[in-house]
């Protein structure tokens, strides 16, 4: 696609494309259940909004995987660059949805976009005042910016790696992770023997970090996933789609995702191919 076409679409985010996310594991999700098997589901179709919407029919994978975690190994490596330590003194929690793990490391700012980030040395927190989060986030994009396409690739696949091996293994192990016990946006997950839990620095409840999440997805076009498992796409987003492809949809039930999923791919295809229609004409 050529870049300024890239662009104009990208301005929808990443959001509009959930009912593509959907398909496939809200099958899966559904043969688990009629086979009635007690099965831990790894799941890296956009946790951020899809565990959270096929909670509604209580078929949520455990737990998901990239995103969030994506952006923590930056994050790291950025504070202990800042604060003159070695890697392994440091350790991070942090929240936030899809959009901030996906936007800051190419730009070094959240964008406006909320996320709560505590960063620890040898175990103590450092505050705010000794190592701002806007420094953090400008070395990650810059000084520590990571690699793109497949040999990047190498930094979601050591996310799963940790999560597979946790379960696997039956080990206790703190990871950050998306869509954990149903729930929107990114996490610090503690994963145990006995479940998963939501790690929790001190000072933040579980329901600021949710709102933290509800509030972040907005600037992925996701006003919001509704009990029911209604995916409510922003405004600006909707209208971007259906401006650019003709593709009219505000509002998702989940089961309207296959029909939708289908009608969004047609709608792309015809659209690509103007694109290359009109480069051609112009050549």
């Amino acid at each position: 696609m050529p870049t300024d076409a890239y662009q104009q679409i990208d301005r929808a985010r990443g959001g509009v494309w959930t009912p593509m996310h959907l398909v496939l594991v809200r099958r899966l999700m559904r043969a688990v259940r009629e086979a009635d098997l007690e099965s831990v589901v790894v799941n890296a179709s956009y946790p951020d909004v899809t565990h959270a919407a096929l909670a509604a029919e209580g078929l949520s994978p455990t737990i998901g995987i990239g995103n969030i975690a994506n952006a923590v190994p930056g994050i790291r490596l950025a504070a202990a660059h800042l604060l003159g330590c070695e890697l392994k003194a440091v350790d991070v929690q942090f929240f936030a949805q899809h959009y901030v793990s996906y936007r800051m490391p190419s730009t070094g700012s959240t964008d406006g976009a909320p996320c709560h980030l505590t960063i620890y040395r040898n175990g103590q927190e450092v505050k705010p005042q000794e190592l701002r989060h806007e420094e953090i986030f400008a070395n990650v994009a810059g000084r520590f910016r990571r690699v793109k396409g497949l040999a990047g690739q190498s930094v979601t696949a050591s996310s799963a790696t940790a999560i597979l091996r946790a379960f696997a293994d039956h080990l206790e192990r703190v990871v950050h992770a998306p869509g954990p016990l149903g729930l929107v946006g990114g996490y610090p997950v503690r994963i145990a023997p006995t479940g998963i839990s939501i790690e929790l620095p001190q000072g933040l409840s579980l329901d600021d970090a949710v709102e933290i999440n509800w509030q972040c997805q907005k600037y992925d076009g996701i006003e919001a996933v509704e009990s029911d498992g209604t995916v409510r796409f922003t405004g600006e987003s909707a209208g971007i789609l259906r401006e650019l492809l003709g593709y009219d949809c505000e509002a998702m039930a989940l089961d309207e995702c296959e029909k939708r999923a289908e009608e969004l791919a047609a709608k792309y295809a015809e659209y690509c191919g103007r694109l290359q229609s009109g480069a051609t004409r112009a050549a």
